[in-house]
């Protein structure tokens, strides 16, 4: 709860006690390196520092990807290839369907610009923050009257003391326009520090904090979506048995009474399947669902999952010489 991030972990159960439902929290400096391990251990090889400049096509098959490197453009050609850019940066040049709304103000609607503060003294915050309410407050006052922001989240790693981190949303509908990225990060970068240069002149705990890192990059929430073989919409939020091809179940937690009414939402094979497309599948935010589907189900748990199924059905395709959109339901 002091985490400040209660929404991501506790929702009231049909008996409306609050429960923890999961917890997500990894160090994400070892979880770099063991998800190279892991790759490497299934027998992949990893190919970094390249950046996929479009596919390969032949007619409306998608036979590999042009990248552009250090070492300049090179093709790699595949037996199939699965688009997990989180953007659907292959899309545009496919000839796939594609959908990119997204209702202003919503989740999906919004940039992600996340840093870290280190040294933090939360004991002396806490001890300042409920024996001095009345300052508390004048503190935080003061802190946004000038420009920067009070509000944090706490680490939940015990081997990270007096880290705090904070995840800004900034509302965008043009999430793949390179000016207003390139605009917004940089406002963004201005207003953290402004933000824990206030929070070191007034709020007690954090005088001797400092910026440890920020995010690399700006982190997308919404965009592009294909127009799958099945297209999942907010009526598919309310089914509540799965398809013929259900090839990822996941809880739903975040729509209130509705959530306890459909406790399970499914997802089918055909939703990574862009239509009149072979040798492709997508397995990220830009699979095949509508705006209010997405809303609740393109989070980084859900993408995890699409990425598996995606990765099993192209080695049975491989494997067993089918073609990507050929499934052996049940």
């Amino acid at each position: 709860g002091k985490a400040n991030m209660n929404h991501f972990y506790i929702r009231n159960n049909p008996d409306g006690e609050k429960v923890v439902l999961y917890t997500a929290v990894i160090d994400p400096e070892v979880g770099k390196d063991e998800l190279a391990i892991m790759a490497k251990e299934a027998g992949a090889e990893l190919l970094l520092h390249c950046w996929v400049a479009g596919p390969i096509m032949e007619g409306n098959s998608v036979k590999g990807v042009m990248v552009e490197t250090k070492s300049g453009r090179q093709a790699i050609l595949a037996k199939v290839v699965i688009d997990s850019t989180g953007d659907g940066d292959l899309l545009p040049y496919v000839g796939t369907e594609t959908v990119d709304y997204m209702r202003p103000g919503s989740r999906i609607a919004q940039f992600g610009w996340i840093y870290w503060m280190c040294n933090v003294d939360l004991g002396k915050f806490d001890a300042f923050q409920s024996s001095q309410p009345e300052a508390y407050r004048e503190a935080v006052g003061k802190i946004t009257a000038e420009g920067g922001s009070a509000f944090f989240c706490r680490g939940l790693l015990e081997h990270q003391k007096g880290v705090v981190w904070v995840h800004r949303l900034i509302g965008s509908l043009h999430q793949t326009e390179p000016v207003e990225m390139t605009y917004i990060d940089v406002s963004a970068r201005s207003k953290a520090v402004k933000s824990w240069e206030l929070m070191k002149k007034y709020m007690p705990g954090f005088e001797d904090s400092f910026i440890m890192q920020t995010n690399p990059q700006l982190g997308t929430s919404g965009g592009l979506r294909i127009v799958g073989e099945y297209y999942l919409t907010e009526e598919d939020m309310d089914r509540d048995e799965p398809y013929e091809d259900t090839v990822a179940v996941f809880p739903d937690n975040d729509r209130g009474d509705s959530s306890l009414k459909h406790p399970a939402t499914y997802i089918p094979y055909r939703a990574l399947l862009p239509k009149g497309v072979e040798g492709l599948m997508v397995a990220c935010r830009a699979c095949s669902m509508d705006h209010e589907f997405s809303e609740f189900f393109n989070l980084i748990p859900h993408c995890m999952c699409f990425g598996q199924a995606a990765g099993a059905a192209a080695a049975i395709a491989v494997t067993q010489g089918r073609r990507v959109p050929d499934w052996p339901y049940g």
